[in-house]
């Protein structure tokens, strides 16, 4: 039993993953014939640098993809029956597929909306509450960067409090978001970090 469920969740992770890998930022690009988004703006393939870079229905678009990848890959396991605490493995392996995809040299977004999307299925009354100090962090401050850190810090207390099985799963999943906002993280801490103009 044991051996068969190790199994299963192995099996979900490698398709979160491969789900996770698809970037629709380079994908939406390449559709318009538009500039690929790791090349200009902050080099992130996200839905906040195809904002930056002028074009507010393909950063919704961005956005609305990258949520649905991590929503999808976790609903599939739970379709699967794989218990809440591996779930939350497969939703962060959804995750990192986002941040190093195989099917763009390993050149990723850093994984924010991917990572709302796995909240929304796993606990959502976390997911609305992050999305809240995002969007209050980013009305007050207008940096994309300092929002989506808050963000995603403010996870940890609550499924700690409320769904502690998935403490350890999402506690990688956020440091590995915080991972890839080092840069970001220097440039706040300098004061430098680049601000979205009302």
């Amino acid at each position: 039993m044991v051996s068969i469920m190790s199994a299963n969740l192995l099996l979900w992770s490698c398709i979160a993953y491969l789900l996770g890998s698809i970037s629709f930022a380079v994908l939406i690009s390449r559709l318009r014939h538009l500039p690929d988004p790791r090349q200009l703006g902050s080099h992130n393939p996200g839905a906040s640098n195809m904002l930056r870079l002028g074009s507010r229905s393909l950063a919704l678009a961005t956005l609305l993809g990258d949520l649905s990848k991590g929503l999808l890959a976790v609903w599939l396991a739970r379709q699967a029956e794989l218990p809440l605490s591996q779930q939350g493995w497969v939703g962060l392996a959804a995750v990192c597929g986002h941040v190093l995809p195989i099917y763009h040299g390993l050149q990723g977004g850093k994984g924010v909306a991917t990572a709302a999307g796995v909240m929304l299925i796993l606990a959502w009354p976390a997911a609305l509450l992050a999305a809240l100090i995002w969007a209050l962090t980013f009305y007050w401050q207008r940096i994309a960067s300092l929002a989506s850190l808050l963000a995603s810090l403010s996870l940890l207390p609550w499924l700690a409090w409320q769904t502690p099985e998935l403490l350890l799963p999402i506690s990688l999943m956020v440091s590995l978001i915080l991972l890839r906002h080092r840069v970001n993280i220097g440039r706040l801490l300098n004061g430098q970090e680049n601000r979205f103009e009302p």
